[in-house]
């Protein structure tokens, strides 16, 4: 896989989703921001190192301390030298959640369904939709608020509506030639009739609009169900990365 295009979908991947809080070490990204996700509270290794290893760990132990968060290690595997590995493992640190990073050209788009419609919404009412879809409580929203609030990139914010329904959610986010497709969440009991890759549609268009030419993405390596739709739709493996912590 070309170098530039992983180091290119990288930087647009942490631009488009991003920490209220975080600070550069040594070529490493700390993110801090609370709630559960793991993309804005984790040590990020992106550029190689020039200070001992087990110095930087010790560091960032401390500057998770301080802020009174776990700490947790994000590993990409074009940018995580087999050093990094082993420093994390000699520390007692394991790696979980392998995830996945997709990408394909952007293609033409189909017109809406009958009877669906697609709209923008407000970041709060978006959010408040996102929680619904997934069936979680709202008590992230304020986390999810923060980091909206955030980002810099142009974003899309639309949700899919079946008679005044809503049945999906999904978020765009345009950086140069690359659109990264973010949240794409169906309600229960609409799932498994295209509404997913319907709202990808939808954001494809809107990012060809903004001259985007190549579409991004990530899903956990466990998520079966989400992986065998993206082979569908023409999405290929980029390139990995994986989380660590302490057991």
């Amino acid at each position: 896989m070309d170098d530039k295009l992983m180091d290119a979908i990288e930087s647009a991947a942490l631009n488009a989703w991003p920490a209220p809080r975080q600070m550069m070490y040594d070529g490493w990204l700390l993110r801090f921001t609370s709630g559960e996700s793991k993309r804005v509270n984790s040590v990020n290794v992106r550029y190689p190192s020039m200070l001992p290893l087990d110095e930087k760990i010790r560091f960032c132990e401390a500057a998770y301390a301080h802020q009174r968060l776990p700490v947790i290690f994000r590993l990409p595997q074009p940018f995580t030298s087999e050093k990094v590995y082993l420093a994390l493992e000699r520390a007692g640190y394991r790696e979980f959640d392998p995830t996945y990073v997709l990408g394909r050209e952007l293609q033409p788009t189909h017109t809406l369904p009958i009877g669906v419609s697609a709209r923008a919404l407000p970041a709060v009412d978006w959010l408040e939709l996102r929680a619904y879809l997934m069936g979680k409580p709202l008590a992230g929203l304020i986390h999810h608020a923060a980091v909206l609030a955030a980002m810099a990139p142009e974003r899309a914010l639309l949700a899919l509506f079946v008679d005044d329904v809503p049945v999906a959610c999904g978020m765009g986010v345009v950086e140069g030639e690359l659109l990264g497709y973010f949240s794409i969440y169906t309600r229960r009991g609409e799932r498994r009739k295209g509404f997913g890759k319907l709202m990808m549609d939808i954001l494809a268009a809107w990012g060809r609009e903004r001259n985007a030419s190549y579409g991004y993405l990530q899903v956990e390596g466990d998520n079966v169900p989400a992986l065998k739709m993206y082979d569908t739709l023409g999405f290929e493996k980029v390139y990995g990365y994986s989380y660590s912590k302490k057991e």
